[in-house]
């Protein structure tokens, strides 16, 4: 069926198009044309064009090709709901259709369906603007990536904001915040005038900006960032609508994890998948042992890794830091709002603290001065509402980095958790920082548009997203340091990086526990962190031998991840018994209020005779 065209011209006077078919065969006959003027021959020739004009040209066949591709995703839903493809029984997904029929790989004919199913779904101004070649290709591929990849997200995509406030709002809402003059009802007794006024009252926000989508509001950095950028824009209004799904990713990384480690002919053979966190911590390692190649150095970076990797080892082993033995080495850098980081690790089920179990404070709250900077005595717990304010703005800004101290022994994976304080006034005063209480920290409703920019909890190396479940672990075990900027960027202060437990309190923590105290886990001090084990740090409990227990990497995460809350209980009578599981003085209670027990031994052990 051949569809014809309304249009009875084009701009550039040839005679108007038949049909989709006829377009696509000019299309053709001047990529034609295009070619001919620059093949290699053209190109090298005494006429060839200028740089300059290839340059230009490039990136007008960038945006064209970009154009293309917008089309096609445009195409590609309606072939696969028309349904015809399923007539010849060859394929049993439509995915595997394409790819038979246009002879591409299953990634490709994937990925396309991916992007084109969304753009066509959630995401319609990316799809519009990628026609219309004010979007980049690569910027609708983050859009279709990152934007719509839960339900909540999708639905915050179509969110209408005024961008005055920051808040999400609905037409009749904002309608009411516009001074317009309505006419009489008695006027206007259908009340087509009105809706007329409303219309245009609307319509006119969304010309000026004032009014736009959720969609509308990320896509409004795409003028400014190249692709990489924009992703992290991407990203942050992801976590910022639906944070739950970030960790649900988080644990599907964690559970993914895995390395093998074959002898094979002539040597070993690595292969594996870490999470960010863990592949940093490796990353970071191996680079400190890599160093700066000298001059006679012809190895290859790959070469020089691998070589970086067997040293760590060595270390390790030459040094004996994998037996037990007091050890504090923040490896690790996560940069963070002060207000987010406490949001972060006071955060609630069903209104109470999972740090500690008390009733959190409703948002928009102020909490008071009580809650406290690592070491700095007790408080109250500020909860998750009170601690997700809004972020620095034109003011002081916070940002930060971690501290190692000199001479420190070191022992994976502790991490120095940088914080800033809290949002403060031009100028760069601030109040909360660590020695310090919150003060006048904002806990006002956040809004997207001030949140879009500051990225939230990042690994500082990299700018990638920190886990939510990585920053509330760290606030037991880490250095922290304020550091407050001022409008322009410059660093106004810098506060001291305070560990939250000194290497004597460690020492002493180690006599007393020896080992991780999770029932039934005996590992070294040396693959222990230390745990604020009665009352969480960020519920005000303080830094004391008393509220410190050693835990292991693995069980540290599980303890503050799942609501488990510990008490002293004293140790058990030792048993001579060999290899026999101790109490360590520690009782462990689950959320619904079940005590943790030590394994059941497999056998009683032989009577004494």
């Amino acid at each position: 069926m051949v569809e014809q065209t309304t249009n009875s011209g084009t701009a550039a006077g040839l005679p108007a198009a038949a049909s989709i078919e006829d377009v696509l065969t000019r299309i053709e006959n001047e990529i034609d044309h295009l070619t001919a003027l620059t093949d290699l021959e053209t190109l090298t020739g005494w006429d060839a064009p200028s740089i300059g004009r290839l340059v230009d040209a490039h990136a007008r066949i960038r945006r064209l090709t970009g154009r293309l591709d917008g089309v096609r995703y445009t195409l590609l839903p309606r072939i696969e709901n028309e349904g015809s493809w399923r007539s010849g029984g060859t394929a049993r997904t439509f995915t595997t259709w394409l790819r038979l029929r246009e002879g591409i790989s299953a990634s490709t004919a994937g990925k396309d369906m991916t992007i084109a199913r969304r753009l066509t779904t959630a995401l319609p101004v990316t799809r519009e603007r990628l026609v219309a070649g004010t979007l980049g290709v690569d910027h609708a591929r983050v859009m279709t990536e990152v934007a719509p990849t839960s339900e909540t997200r999708t639905d915050a995509l179509a969110w209408l904001i005024d961008t005055r406030t920051g808040h999400t709002t609905t037409p009749e809402q904002f309608v009411q915040t516009v001074p317009v003059d309505f006419p009489d009802p008695s006027e206007d007794p259908d009340g087509t005038a009105t809706r007329g006024l409303v219309t245009q009252v609307l319509e006119g926000a969304v010309a000026d900006g004032t009014l736009v989508t959720g969609e509308g509001l990320v896509l409004r950095e795409a003028n400014v960032l190249n692709a990489d950028q924009f992703r992290k824009v991407a990203r942050r209004f992801a976590t910022l609508t639906d944070p739950d799904t970030d960790d649900l990713d988080d644990d599907k990384a964690a559970q993914g994890e895995f390395l093998d480690l074959s002898k094979t002919f002539g040597g070993y053979h690595v292969a594996g998948f870490l999470t960010d966190e863990h592949g940093l911590q490796l990353t970071t390692a191996i680079n400190a042992m890599m160093g700066a190649p000298s001059a006679e150095d012809t190895r290859t970076t790959t070469q020089r890794r691998a070589q970086g990797l067997a040293d760590v080892a060595r270390v390790v082993l030459d040094t004996n830091q994998a037996s037990p033995g007091a050890a504090i080495a923040p490896h690790l850098n996560v940069t963070v709002s002060w207000n987010e980081f406490v949001a972060q690790v006071t955060r609630t089920r069903d209104g109470l603290c999972l740090s500690c179990g008390q009733t959190a404070p409703t948002r928009g709250n102020r909490p008071g001065a009580g809650a406290k900077a690592p070491g700095t005595g007790a408080g109250t717990c500020t909860g998750a509402g009170a601690g997700i304010g809004t972020s620095p703005g034109a003011g002081a800004g916070t940002s930060s980095a971690a501290d190692a101290d000199a001479g420190a022994v070191n022992t994976a994976p502790a991490a120095g958790i940088p914080t800033g304080s809290p949002a403060g006034s031009p100028g760069g005063s601030s109040t909360g920082s660590p020695g310090g209480g919150l003060g006048g920290w904002d806990t006002a409703e956040p809004t997207l548009s001030t949140l879009l920019s500051p990225g939230g909890p990042v690994f500082t190396e990299t700018g990638g997203r920190a886990p939510r479940a990585l920053v509330r672990r760290l606030a037991c075990h880490s250095a922290v340091t304020r550091i407050v900027f001022g409008p322009d960027g410059a660093v106004l202060d810098v506060g001291r990086a305070q560990r939250t437990v000194s290497g004597q309190m460690r020492r002493a923590v180690i006599a007393r526990d020896q080992h991780c105290v999770y029932p039934g886990c005996d590992q070294p001090p040396s693959r222990c962190e230390v745990h604020h084990a009665i009352t969480h740090w960020a519920a005000g409990g303080d830094t004391s031998v008393t509220n410190s227990a050693l835990l292991c990497w693995y069980h540290h995460q599980l303890v503050d991840t799942k609501g488990i809350t510990m008490h002293w209980t004293g140790k058990a009578p030792a048993d001579t018994t060999a290899g026999a599981l101790l109490e360590t003085g520690w009782a462990f209670t689950d959320p619904r209020g079940h005590r943790i027990q030590l394994p059941e031994p497999i056998e009683a052990p032989p009577e004494a005779a």
